[in-house]
């Protein structure tokens, strides 16, 4: 079974950061973008010669992608496939796709599937580099099952594309932001030792500004994960908050939530908001928060 996951998260690290537009991009012409890059990424698959395209296979084991990806629940995934029958043996059939790589692209795992009928496969994943703030999984699934005569061969293309932001999701222009760390994050007992300041109007600009410079990113459930750091916008003194920010440790996630309404996380490849954060905080205090930078990419 192919490890999606993994993937996923070497994919996103590849990601250039620090470049979204704000401009609004209409549904249908997002949609359409997130299907030519699919189209384009099952276009650079490797195929050998002679591979004849099929509508059916037998091996129950390629009558669907390999893995479904249940940690991860993205409405923005798009998985393309095709089938191939091949006059040749798995092992052929599997170097051919190993010595035919795309540009720049890797194989970070392999391995070997049993069906319910009896059918076996070897399961190969290779992941192409992404670009930009819209492309963060670009991967090509190979599944080679035997079939007496060659092998079935099946191909998923697996990519995420996300739109750029729109006005609505930006942070409001005007109100009162406060920022909380933590002394302590812990996976276990969670984050703890709140410390919080509300920002002069100086400062709230410049977080404001790193806030709305981040890209939108995919949906990743984490089991394992923790709450950074946590930002606030508030129409007035002691009004309820209109816009709230929380960053969490897993996949650089940033979960956004408007006058009370989950909207799409955004991403922090290079943990741009939590440097902007810890700026803020009071020296010395928030350690949990400090010492989350560790796990900041270069």
């Amino acid at each position: 079974m192919r490890g999606f996951l993994a993937v996923l998260f070497s994919g996103l690290l590849a990601i250039a950061a620090g470049v979204a537009a704000a401009s609004p991009t209409s549904a249908s012409s997002s949609n359409r973008a997130a299907e030519s890059f699919a189209h384009r990424v099952l276009g650079e698959a490797s195929v050998p010669p002679g591979a004849r395209a099929t509508d059916t296979v037998v091996c129950d084991l390629l009558q669907g992608p390999m893995d479904i990806p249940g940690a991860f629940s993205d409405a923005h995934l798009i998985d393309l496939h095709r089938l191939y029958l091949v006059d040749d043996s798995t092992s052929a059939v599997e170097a051919y796709i190993r010595s035919h790589l795309p540009d720049g692209a890797k194989v970070p795992e392999a391995g070997t599937s049993s069906g319910a009928t009896g059918c076996s496969a070897n399961d190969l994943t290779v992941s192409l580099p992404v670009s930009g703030p819209n492309q963060y999984l670009a991967q090509l699934g190979y599944d080679i099952s035997p079939d007496g005569k060659g092998v079935e061969l099946r191909v998923d293309a697996d990519t995420i594309w996300m739109p750029n932001r729109s006005a609505n999701e930006l942070a409001p222009a005007k109100g009162i932001i406060e920022v909380t760390g933590f002394s302590q994050i812990s996976l276990v007992m969670g984050s703890s030792g709140p410390v919080t300041v509300r920002l002069p109007s100086a400062r709230a600009a410049t977080l404001r500004r790193v806030i709305n410079s981040l890209p939108l990113g995919p949906k990743v459930s984490c089991i394992a994960n923790s709450l950074l750091y946590r930002i606030v916008v508030r129409p007035a003194t002691g009004s309820a908050p209109s816009f709230e920010v929380d960053g969490y440790a897993c996949a650089a996630q940033v979960l956004v939530t408007r006058d009370g309404r989950s909207m799409l996380p955004l991403y922090d490849a290079s943990c741009s908001l939590l440097h902007a954060v810890i700026k803020v905080l009071p020296a010395h205090e928030a350690k949990g928060t400090r010492l989350a930078q560790a796990g900041c990419r270069p």
